[in-house]
C-alpha cells in the first residue's frame, strides 16, 4: 500500500510540474479572495478549487486533453461530463454540502459566489466595489439576484411591472434563472469582451461563449437561441413596443427576420469618421453603438437591439450629421484595474457604474449622450 500511495504522489508530482510549465493552459481568475494577478503553477492557482481528477491530473479535471483553445474551452465545471470525468465534485459534495442540491452554501446564489464573488478576481458581482469602493447597487446599476420577484417592464400588454416566479430565494430571481450552470440548452454561443484570464485577451479573441445563457431564461416557453432582444424581452416582455405604452423600437423576431443579435449588428466600418457600416459582432469595438443618420441600407430595416443602450459603461464616440466618430476600444488590464481602458469594467448585466445599465449617462441618472449616439442634433426636426 505504502509503494503505491508514493508512485500516486510521483506520478501527481510529475503532473503539477508539466501543468505548470503549460502556457497554454487557462487560469480563471475567479476564486473568491484569490490574488488579483491569478497566475503561476497549476497546483498554486488550481488546486485550492478543484480537486484532482480520475487520473490525478488537475487541468484535465476542467480541460480535455490539448483542448484549451477548441469548443471546450472555458467550461471549467460546467459541462463536459463524461464517466471519465469528476467535476460534479467541484460543485456538489455528497455528504458535507452547506445548502440544498448537495451545493456548497445555502442557496444557489451563494454558492455561485464561492468562485464569482469579485473580491479577488474578476467575478460578475463586488468587482465595481472592490476596485472603486462605489456599490453600484446604491449608484449605478446592478441587476439584483435574491431580492425581488417584481420585473420592471415585465407587463408585455401594459409596459409596466409584473411579478414573476424565480428559483432564488423565497420566490426572487436566483443565478439559474438566467444562467444554465451545466451548460444544457445554452444559446448559440457569441464574442464576449470580458477579460476572464490571466493571458491576454489577443491569445482567445476568437473563441466564442454562451456565458451560460439559458435558452429558456426564467422557464419561459419559447426558446431563445441567441442572444440579443429576445433573450431580454423574455423577461421584460413589456419593453417591446404592442403594448398599451409605447418604447423604443428594439429589433426582435416579431420586428425582422432575421432579428440582429448581439453576435450580429450593423456597426461603423471603422474607428475613424465614417457614414458605412458592416455586419459584426457588438462586442470588442465601440462601434456599434452609434448609428449613422440617414441610416445605411444594412440598419434600414432594424431598430437597435437592447444591448446597444445597456451594456458595460464605456465612452462610445460622437455623431455628427452623417458621419460616426467611434472611441477607441481598450481592455488592456484585469477587470477594472485600469481606470483608462474603454469599457473599464465588463460586468453587464450583472452591475455597471452606470444608471440603469446604460452604456452611457451619470451614475444617477440618463443624459442626452446616450440619445445623441443615434440622432444628431444636426438632423432633429
Amino acid at each position: 500500500m505504502g509503494r503505491q500511495l508514493r508512485q500516486r504522489a510521483v506520478l501527481l508530482a510529475a503532473v503539477l510540474l508539466f501543468c505548470g510549465f503549460t502556457t497554454a493552459a487557462f487560469a480563471y481568475d475567479e476564486p473568491a479572495g484569490s490574488p488579483e494577478d491569478h497566475v503561476g503553477t497549476v497546483s498554486a492557482d488550481c488546486s485550492p478549487c478543484h480537486a484532482p481528477g480520475p487520473g490525478g491530473g488537475l487541468c484535465d479535471m476542467c480541460h480535455p486533453t490539448h483542448g484549451m483553445y477548441g469548443g471546450a474551452v472555458a467550461k471549467g465545471p460546467h459541462g463536459l461530463y463524461t464517466s471519465a470525468t469528476d467535476r460534479c465534485g467541484v460543485c456538489h459534495s455528497v455528504h458535507t454540502a452547506g445548502g440544498a442540491k448537495l451545493l456548497p452554501a445555502s442557496t444557489v446564489t451563494a454558492s455561485c459566489n464561492t468562485c464569482h464573488d469579485g473580491t479577488g478576481g474578476r467575478g460578475v458581482y463586488g468587482a465595481i466595489l472592490a476596485r472603486t469602493g462605489v456599490d453600484p447597487k446604491v449608484t449605478g446599476g446592478a441587476h439584483t439576484v435574491d431580492t425581488t420577484s417584481v420585473v420592471p417592464g415585465g407587463d408585455a400588454a401594459t409596459g409596466g411591472s409584473a411579478t414573476m416566479s424565480f428559483s432564488g430565494a423565497g420566490g426572487t430571481l436566483g443565478c439559474d434563472d438566467c444562467h444554465s450552470p451545466h451548460d444544457s440548452q445554452t444559446v448559440t454561443g457569441f464574442p464576449s469582451e470580458r477579460w476572464r484570464t490571466s493571458y491576454p485577451i489577443s491569445t482567445y479573441a476568437a473563441i466564442k461563449t454562451s456565458k451560460l445563457l439559458r435558452q429558456h431564461p426564467a422557464g419561459v416557453t419559447t426558446a431563445v437561441p441567441e442572444y440579443g432582444s429576445d433573450w431580454c424581452l423574455a423577461c421584460h416582455a413589456g419593453r417591446a413596443s404592442g403594448g398599451s405604452v409605447m418604447n423604443h423600437p428594439v429589433d426582435s423576431s416579431t420586428t425582422a427576420s432575421p432579428a440582429f443579435v448581439y453576435a450580429r449588428v450593423a456597426l461603423l466600418a471603422g474607428d475613424e469618421p465614417t457614414s458605412s457600416t458592416v455586419v459584426g459582432p457588438l462586442a470588442r469595438s465601440n462601434r456599434g453603438y452609434l448609428m449613422p443618420y440617414p441610416r445605411t441600407d444594412q440598419q434600414l430595416s432594424h431598430a437597435p437591439i437592447c444591448q446597444q443602450c445597456h451594456e458595460d459603461a464605456r465612452s462610445v464616440g460622437t455623431l455628427t450629421e452623417d458621419a460616426g466618430d467611434a472611441e477607441s476600444f481598450s481592455i488592456s488590464s484585469t477587470d477594472g484595474a485600469n481606470a483608462a481602458d474603454n469599457p473599464r469594467f465588463q460586468n453587464f448585466p450583472h452591475e455597471t457604474t452606470n444608471y440603469r445599465l446604460l452604456v452611457e449617462g451619470t451614475p444617477t441618472s440618463a443624459s442626452d449622450d446616450l440619445c445623441l449616439n443615434c440622432h444628431p442634433q444636426e438632423q432633429l426636426p
